[in-house]
């Protein structure tokens, strides 16, 4: 458990920097009152440059490819990164986390499921799992966070993105840092997984190959998309209003935190029974992360009556399957709602949520 929170915390914040109070935020450790000092390094000023400058085939722009808010359970689902690894995992875990200098984005593929008392406990366990994090924003000081202690970097030519491989000093395998743009870094974790060394190395080589891939076969539907034209959907009518995007995020942000009865009481009811049965649906979702918001049916707009079009990434919990509508009529993956906003009294409540305008 030590050396489990020690890698995490090297590998996701700059050198020499102070932190205070002990918390597990978006899936990474962060020390308690500990300051973390430089070391010296195995690994020279050329290797280093190295690192920096690699010469290979061109690259798609992963910048585009990988912006705004990122759902990474979706982009690649469970099945994708088993087919990948050769392994089965019993579940997934997505999240986020924004800090002053960046925004991580994260997904824990687990190998295992540990009683809530012990994955939540004091200190906390995590899951066998392997993870993969999309960090974005000020990320400079993030490549050399391995200098941090006695690990070292190396290099392969069959990974096709400027990356670095990070061990251990006993030679034992961490984690791959692809730098797909100078604000965007993936890093796949695999030191607290099952897979073996030799399963590791093939696995965040693998999975490099098949992200170029991936990001390449995207940019070319885009390009199909703009050259073949189209027409455009009238039911997207612009952005949202910065109050009413404020209230439908946090309306989401309470379902995927766990708190359904504080996005119920956000939702207009005319008895306790409604709102009874509002919580009980919100406390279905494992998971539930907003991707875009955008007016919708604006002619039918008051100025107490608002509606928006919102596109959504859910997992839900499985026991919502046996639900009267299974799963509460969601699917795991990408789900559009239209969100109909209305002012009671001084307070704009939730009064409808549909699956269509």
């Amino acid at each position: 458990m030590i050396k489990m929170k020690k890698h995490l915390i090297l590998a996701l914040i700059a050198a020499g920097v102070l932190i205070t109070s002990g918390v597990v935020v978006g899936g990474f450790f962060i020390a308690k009152n500990k300051i973390l000092k430089r070391h010296s390094t195995n690994t020279s000023k050329g290797e280093q440059e190295k690192v920096e400058e690699q010469n290979g085939p061109s690259l798609p722009d992963f910048s585009k490819v990988f912006e705004g808010d990122l759902a990474i359970c979706r982009l690649f689902p469970q099945g994708k990164i088993e087919e990948i690894a050769g392994k089965k995992f019993v579940n997934v875990k997505q999240g986020s986390y924004q800090s002053t200098q960046y925004t991580q984005y994260y997904c824990e593929y687990r190998f295992e499921e540990l009683p809530y008392e012990i994955e939540h406990g004091n200190p906390p366990v995590a899951p066998k799992n392997i993870s993969i994090t999309f960090v974005r924003g000020d990320i400079s000081s993030l490549k050399d966070a391995y200098k941090l202690s006695e690990d070292v970097v190396r290099q392969d030519s069959s990974i096709p993105i400027p990356h670095q491989l990070v061990y251990n000093k006993d030679g034992k395998f961490l984690r791959l840092e692809l730098f797909l743009a100078d604000n965007l870094e993936v890093i796949v974790n695999t030191w607290w997984s099952t897979l073996t060394q030799e399963e590791a190395e093939k696995f965040v080589k693998d999975f490099s190959v098949y992200l170029k891939g991936f990001a390449e076969e995207k940019i070319n539907e885009t390009g199909n998309k703009t050259s073949s034209g189209g027409e455009s959907n009238k039911e997207d009518e612009g952005a949202p209003l910065p109050q009413d995007e404020d209230i439908i995020k946090r309306f989401f942000e309470f379902i995927n935190n766990g708190d359904a009865d504080k996005a119920a009481l956000m939702m207009k009811v005319n008895n306790d029974s409604e709102l009874q049965a509002w919580a009980v649906q919100f406390n279905g979702f494992n998971h539930v992360q907003v991707l875009e918001i955008k007016k919708a049916s604006v002619e039918e707009w008051t100025d107490s009556r608002h509606i928006y079009k919102v596109k959504i990434d859910v997992i839900m919990k499985p026991e919502s399957g046996d639900e009267e509508i299974p799963y509460f009529g969601y699917e795991n993956g990408e789900n559009v709602r239209w969100l109909t906003l209305e002012k009671v009294g001084d307070i704009w409540k939730i009064s409808e949520i549909s699956n269509s305008p």
